[in-house]
């Protein structure tokens, strides 16, 4: 038998697990504290806030309280994680509590400032730990601006026949590298535009034909 399909079945697989790997939760867990979260991959807008939700189960034979910590150093500073409580109190055995999570984006963020973040649940008297860990990423943003920082004002008076050149300012306010289209007076033909730039890139392709 070939070993063809089995190398491409392999190969699906390694993409699968590829894709997968953002909702993967590296976590170091002791049997006594059980964690999970509402989600496990937050995106935002710069300048948004979301709350991730914590659900902590006891499932050790005595009530217990924990200490929640947050570890995001290898996170950029863009970002600002806090519990909402630092102590998690008198938590029953097989029971669980809710705590939140916050989680801040400030504004200027770009999106190769994604990363990642762990949380810390310790039960100080056994000083035992369990960890989950929460995938942040930030959401790109499109923002084309139009100044007239260099013209002086927006107004300009012109003679009749009078032809005049205008210097006008284009920032890309957004997050990502962008194309923007310019348009004067009138609603761009975008599905022209497409065309022309189809008909462009096939027409510097190679050609082939019967003869």
């Amino acid at each position: 038998m070939s070993s063809r399909p089995v190398r491409a079945v392999a190969f699906v697989l390694v993409l699968l697990f590829a894709s997968l790997s953002p909702l993967a939760i590296p976590a170091a867990a002791h049997s006594a504290i059980l964690l999970d979260v509402d989600t496990h991959h937050v995106v935002l807008q710069p300048g948004h806030s979301a709350n991730v939700s914590l659900n902590i189960e006891n499932n050790g034979s005595a009530i217990q309280s924990y200490n929640v910590t947050i570890d995001s150093g290898t996170l950029s500073s863009v970002w600002t994680i806090n519990a909402a409580e630092p102590v998690v109190e008198n938590v029953f055995p097989t029971w669980s509590k809710n705590t939140t999570i916050i989680v801040q984006l400030s504004t200027g963020a770009v999106p190769s400032e994604s990363g990642s973040f762990d949380i810390h649940v310790t039960e100080p008297n056994q000083n035992i730990t369990s960890i989950i860990t929460v995938y942040v990423s930030v959401a790109p943003t499109y923002s084309p601006l139009i100044g007239f920082e260099t013209m002086g004002s927006a107004l300009a008076e012109m003679e009749a026949g009078q032809t005049t050149t205008f210097n006008i300012d284009i920032t890309n306010g957004g997050s990502v590298e962008d194309t923007l289209l310019l348009d004067v007076e009138f609603e761009p033909d975008l599905a022209a535009w497409w065309a022309n730039q189809t008909n462009n890139s096939s027409g510097n392709g190679s050609g082939s034909g019967n003869g």
